[in-house]
């Protein structure tokens, strides 16, 4: 895993962790979100966080498409590499 992508788990994994009021080391990043505890509400508020910290457009159902923190990881990671090289 490279340096960006491991930057960015580690900040999927500390919002997923404010949503669910657990430590961080609680929140695996191999499990799915759902089996985690992330609901509707909170795959929301957490497409609305990266779309605002990654300034890119994703859509509501990137927890169906990428169903733990690992796959949205290297979703992002991806997105914004295009992003880059568009611009």
């Amino acid at each position: 895993m490279n340096a960006n992508r491991r930057s960015i788990l580690r900040w999927l994994t500390n919002r997923v962790a404010t949503y669910l009021e657990v430590p961080v080391h609680a929140v695996d990043a191999m499990v799915p979100l759902a089996e985690l505890g992330v609901d509707s509400v909170y795959a929301v508020s957490l497409v609305g966080d990266v779309e605002a910290h990654f300034d890119i457009e994703v859509d509501a159902t990137m927890i169906f498409d990428y169903p733990t923190l690992a796959h949205i990881a290297e979703f992002i990671d991806s997105a914004v590499a295009q992003q880059a090289s568009a611009a």
